[in-house]
């Protein structure tokens, strides 16, 4: 991937950031007669009970973890009464987390915000073929990315909703108007015509508008335009359907030529932007990795080359095995998927062969807030549960770029934490069952309840 433009590696940092209410007010403004003054720092000192500070490295007993503000600025052994170094007027809050398991953020690399298997279901039995509008889907977002970041997901990527709803939720939480997971957008996922993610109806399939904005595409020049349309919109990572899929009823062959995803993942690289794919099909899986994708989603038919080649190149396997084992939007004792992933077994063959493993669910083929679900299935299928959550915060975050700020409990990065009664780590279940999580340095849960959703921040308005 090239260099991130200036433009989208300041909408990256200011969504790290998020601006809460906590960060400290520009030095330059201390001291001036008259003029505004510093907010002063807000320190959170966490007393772990047991703390898995980098996963894949051996737990500790009784630290502190010493956030600043948004940021993890130490970790000491002991529980500290007082911050160090804090200066006066800093305020001090003691969480005390002495009887739990405290570990970094979780992260799911593969949800739809904007949506519910349920939601579209019911609108099919009443035999409303219309989909749900963009006000809509926003709603559904607010409310879902709540359960998300209830469920210990501090970090998520939305990857296929439309050209509103999520970007809308997105910003209102970068703004800090409101409390939610960090959020990775794509909008609408590119789809050839008659594709899997193709959701134009039949009288706007010719509309050159209705295409860019539900990211219908066919042959490489319209492919082009779709990505600089989803970039121009906001679009943090651009995700595209090569083949067909189980919740959409269009099978598991190509649907995309590989001059098409050529087109995609060349121009989303030049503008600084990865590309996930969903992808069943072998051959579709060698295109889209020879293409140069980031990301492989669900490759449940992956076969034996196509491991080679990603393994070669360093391309992430986005499992989701909870949209196949079984989602409950099919409502069939056995279904095609699961036949098909026990048949198969990529992900298995897929980690035993060294790929690298990013943790994604397909939550909203199932209910938002079940996410946790997806480890059990991953250590039923024989990964350690270290690996399991090492694949759901550091593995995850460096897929999405963003190891140096995310994904373990380290000074200098953001202060996204959770915690949990037990260790996972003799039982991944445990996961399940989150009851604490700060996102960006400010507690979201605690004691099993969440806090506030919205801030309502004052707004000036001119008349």
């Amino acid at each position: 991937m090239g260099l991130l433009p200036t433009g989208r590696l300041r909408g990256l940092l200011l969504s790290l950031s998020c601006l809460l209410p906590l960060a400290a007010a520009p030095a330059l403004s201390q001291g001036r007669p008259g003029g505004p003054q510093a907010k002063p720092d807000h320190y959170v000192l966490v007393h772990a009970g047991t703390l898995l500070a980098v996963p894949r490295q051996k737990p500790q007993s009784q630290m502190t973890v010493i956030v600043k503000n948004e940021r993890i600025v130490g970790i000491a052994r002991g529980f500290l009464a007082a911050a160090p170094d804090a200066a006066a007027g800093a305020t001090v809050e003691i969480v005390d987390l002495a009887d739990r398991f405290v570990l970094p953020g979780l992260m799911d690399a593969h949800v739809h915000l904007a949506m519910e298997s349920s939601f579209g279901r019911h609108r099919a039995e009443r035999g409303d073929r219309n989909p749900p509008t963009g006000a809509e889907r926003a709603v559904n977002a607010i409310e879902y990315s709540r359960r998300t970041l209830a469920a210990g997901f501090t970090t998520v990527r939305d990857v296929g909703s439309d050209d509103q709803s999520v970007f809308a939720v997105r910003n209102a939480i970068n703004a800090g108007r409101m409390l939610g997971p960090r959020i990775l957008v794509s909008g609408g996922a590119l789809a050839a015509t008659g594709g899997h993610a193709d959701g134009l109806p039949f009288d706007a399939t010719g509309d050159p508008q209705k295409r860019l904005e539900d990211g219908t595409c066919d042959g490489p020049y319209e492919c082009r335009r779709a990505v600089r349309y989803a970039y121009k919109l906001g679009a943090d990572v651009i995700k595209f359907t090569a083949t067909g899929g189980f919740s959409g009823n269009t099978g598991t062959e190509p649907e995309m030529f590989p001059d098409e995803m050529e087109a995609i993942v060349s121009t989303a690289h030049i503008l600084g932007m990865k590309v996930a794919v969903h992808a069943y099909s072998p051959v579709a899986i060698r295109q889209a990795v020879a293409a140069g994708v980031d990301s492989i989603e669900h490759g449940f038919l992956l076969d034996d080359e196509g491991i080679r080649m990603m393994k070669a190149r360093g391309t992430w396997l986005v499992p989701t095995l909870s949209a196949s084992y079984p989602p409950p939007i099919f409502r069939v004792p056995n279904p095609e998927s699961v036949r098909l992933r026990n048949e198969y077994k990529a992900f298995e063959r897929a980690y035993a062969a060294g790929v690298n493993i990013a943790f994604g669910t397909d939550a909203g083929t199932f209910t938002h807030g079940d996410n946790a679900k997806e480890f059990e299935l991953m250590v039923r299928f024989g990964m350690p549960a270290m690996e399991a959550i090492y694949s759901a915060t550091l593995s995850t975050a460096k897929l999405f770029g963003l190891d140096k700020e995310a994904g373990s409990i380290e000074a200098g990065k953001i202060a996204d934490l959770v915690a949990v009664k037990a260790s996972p780590l003799d039982d991944i279940t445990q996961l399940r069952h989150v009851d604490f999580v700060m996102k960006s340095g400010r507690v979201a849960k605690k004691d099993g309840v969440m806090t506030e959703p919205f801030t309502y921040p004052p707004v000036t308005l001119s008349f």
